[in-house]
């Protein structure tokens, strides 16, 4: 079997300039912050999501600069509905870097641009070869997929098969030899090989159901091969998310609603939510609970149960809200106020479900 590194290069390029991804909104560009924010947003989320948040961004923030000024509740609020959170409060800390600590240019090589916040080596990889033509090689998640197979790493996953992909993929990355072969500058096919890994992976080299005779690949796949693409990688074992129900005091006063800022640690850290616990005492605030149903909301390592009690104050309990201990972090939100700042999006379906 030839795994060699030029046969897999050479065909994965010529597969990606047929039947690759040529025009995703950030695409076509060497501009290292708009390669950095589609990087970033395309973490654990899919493109057809991604497509409408990153023109949005881009329109508020169009360059480094701007996202580095701006304040944090902005960027949640342009965030909110995207998920995964801490990756915005983790953009807007590195645009803060760059501008500070890097004259406001991305840095040129994946060891720099590894020491800013929420990049890691496989993310700093991809921005050193969109922008800057650097040769690195990626291994997220999909690539991980692609190199198991075709190079038969059966084992599961662990920082020790990590360590023998990572090798893979830095033998198998495109070399100037390569690119000299294929008629092209190294940049050029550094760019289209490593496109093309995301290309494959979010296409052909699926993991349930791979499109094996449309592959480049198919003659030169161990697992293909050897018939182990159910095999190949090794699935994880499944852990059972542990469950918490959570109760909600809605507070609802003239048509806006009362919210809070989380704290910024936690989950949701930074972000507007319903207090969790009851804020009034009053003997009569019982009579206007409305029990709304629940809503259950699934995190990377947690279910949650959230139970909605909507209360309908008048003027008087809306003052006193107002005056307890926890009203520095609240504030009353109409559904134009909720533009400006960042919900989860379980939070942000009830706010419109009640207000609209």
């Amino acid at each position: 079997m030839n795994n060699s590194p030029f046969s897999f290069s050479q065909a994965l390029i010529k597969w990606q300039l047929v039947h690759g991804r040529h025009d995703l909104p950030w695409q076509n560009t060497t501009d290292a912050y708009r390669i950095w924010l589609s990087e970033i947003m395309l973490q654990q989320t899919q493109v057809v999501t991604v497509k409408d948040y990153y023109a949005r961004f881009l329109k508020r923030f169009p360059d480094v600069q701007s996202l580095a000024s701006a304040e944090q509740d902005e960027v949640l609020a342009l965030w909110t509905g995207l998920g995964y959170y801490s990756r915005a409060r983790n953009l807007h800390a590195c645009a803060r870097s760059v501008v500070a600590d890097f004259g406001g240019e991305f840095p040129r090589t994946p060891e720099q641009l590894v020491t800013l916040k929420g990049i890691g080596a496989s993310t700093a990889a991809a921005i050193a070869v969109f922008a800057y033509g650097y040769p690195a090689a990626i291994l997220d998640g999909n690539v991980k997929r692609i190199i198991a197979r075709v190079m038969g790493v059966r084992a599961p996953a662990s920082a020790a098969t990590d360590k023998i992909l990572w090798q893979h993929a830095n033998e198998l990355l495109v070399t100037k030899a390569d690119a000299k072969k294929l008629k092209m500058p190294h940049a050029t096919a550094l760019r289209i090989y490593t496109q093309g890994l995301m290309d494959l992976g979010a296409s052909l080299c699926a993991r349930g159901t791979p499109q094996c005779t449309a592959c480049p690949m198919q003659t030169n796949c161990y697992a293909r091969i050897h018939q182990l693409t159910d095999d190949i990688p090794a699935a994880k074992a499944r852990k059972v998310s542990p469950e918490f129900k959570v109760a909600l005091y809605v507070y609802q006063h003239a048509g806006r609603l009362w919210l809070e800022k989380r704290a910024d640690q936690g989950i949701w850290a930074g972000l507007y939510s319903f207090p969790e616990q009851n804020r009034l005492n009053f003997a009569d605030l019982n009579e206007s609970e409305a029990k709304l149903q629940h809503i259950r909301h699934v995190l990377t390592h947690r279910v949650l149960y959230l139970q909605p009690h909507l209360f309908q104050l008048d003027a008087s309990q809306a003052r006193a809200l107002e005056d307890t201990e926890n009203a520095g972090q609240g504030g009353w939100f109409s559904v134009e106020d909720l533009k400006q700042v960042g919900l989860p999006k379980p939070i942000l379906e009830l706010t419109r479900r009640i207000l609209e």
